[in-house]
């Protein structure tokens, strides 16, 4: 059973008797009714009683008919509901006047009673319809706001418009995996205290993650003091693998920018890897999530944990490398059996000073931070201290 309220219309009209019997009539139909008799008490009653319509006599003691016209059109509350002028006059002057003032209709006196019904249950189901399209582009930004902490604006976009399907299940594709981890949070944690690391830690991520973003990438997971990224899913592309290093590039590069600002370094370690995975929805009807799962996915996660071991913070596997070694300058550390893998594979990592074979790309600005990270940090002791 709806619990929506009835519509209010507002009669402005200084006759008594014509007041009374629009009142009387309207009010069969449903509808809540009240009545101001002159512009003073219509102007009061705009806020008082917020009518979903207005019918408005022209001619009106005090305050002009027109002139109450002009106050409704100017409050925003009020901007968009139906205004029907009613009016002995109905010169062609006065009724040009009056739609140019913002009136919706201008209705002749004497009034045909089932036209008038007709008209305002026309004027408030398009009124209703408006205000449901306003409330669901509300909750559609809403989402698309939270969606985009996640993902890039793209990617946003396709799933709003049900390119990506909502269901359970998925597919087998394509796709180059990341994993990011920071190292040597715990001595940060331990100084700036619970609260300032969270702060911490969330503006980090906001720039880590505009950076994945930049490159095409999608946020799959934040895990603790790392995130996981995938390029090629849930939106495929061309280039994953070497979109993957080229964010692994941005972010070493942040991290020297941040670590150049303040006395406490932070440390990272990215591993990337290539390969087939499953990508879709997963759990329940009740509650879904989207996840990534297969070798590449636990190859990624192995890669990262050796980026310690090797003393290099960027780590790949060679089906990362294949598709872009030809854009790419690359030192090989040997052939590994990953924990929890059969497979042999060979690691790699990029060249610390020119990793990219096209010159234009080691030449590129820096990416900037997003969050204010930087320049909270600048003030770093008060930071810690507060």
């Amino acid at each position: 059973m709806s619990t929506r309220r009835p519509h209010r219309i507002l009669i402005v009209e200084d006759d008594e008797t014509q007041a009374q019997m629009l009142r009387h009539f309207i009010a069969m139909w449903g509808y809540e009714i009240q009545v101001a008799m002159t512009g003073e008490d219509a102007i009061s009653a705009l806020d008082t009683y917020q009518p979903d319509l207005v019918l408005l006599d022209l001619y009106l003691p005090g305050i002009p008919g027109l002139d109450v016209l002009k106050q409704i059109r100017e409050k925003s509350k009020l901007q968009d509901i139906p205004v029907f002028v009613v009016s002995a006059d109905d010169s062609e002057e006065i009724k040009i006047v009056s739609m140019s003032s913002g009136a919706s209709e201008f209705l002749s006196k004497p009034v045909v009673m089932a036209d008038l019904v007709m008209k305002i249950q026309t004027a408030l189901e398009l009124l209703e319809s408006r205000r449901t399209i306003e409330e669901l582009n509300r909750k559609l930004e809403k989402e698309k706001k939270r969606l985009l902490r996640y993902f890039s604006e793209d990617l946003v976009e396709k799933i709003l418009t049900e390119e990506i399907p909502a269901e359970l299940g998925g597919d087998i594709v394509p796709a180059s995996v990341m994993f990011f981890d920071i190292r040597g949070s715990t001595p940060m944690a331990e100084k700036m205290g619970p609260k300032n690391y969270a702060t911490f830690i969330s503006d980090l991520f906001a720039d880590i993650m505009d950076i994945i973003f930049a490159n095409r990438g999608s946020v799959n997971e934040l895990l603790g003091d790392g995130i996981l990224a995938t390029f090629g899913c849930p939106v495929p592309t061309d280039d994953d693998a070497f979109n993957a290093i080229r964010t692994a590039v941005d972010i070493r590069t942040y991290v020297q920018n941040f670590n150049s600002m303040v006395v406490d370094k932070i440390g990272y370690g990215i591993g990337i890897a290539t390969g087939r995975i499953f990508a879709g929805n997963i759990g329940s009807i009740r509650r879904m999530k989207y996840a990534v799962m297969g070798d590449p996915v636990n190859a990624a996660a192995r890669i990262q944990d050796m980026t310690k071991e090797l003393n290099a913070p960027i780590l790949f596997d060679h089906h990362s490398f294949q598709p872009i070694r030809n854009r790419v300058r690359a030192h090989s550390h040997g052939h590994f059996k990953l924990r929890g893998k059969e497979e042999v594979i060979e690691i790699l990592s990029l060249d610390e000073r020119h990793p990219f074979i096209d010159k234009k790309l080691d030449t590129e600005d820096e990416p900037a931070p997003q969050s204010g990270l930087f320049q909270m940090f600048h003030e770093r002791d008060r930071f810690i201290d507060g």
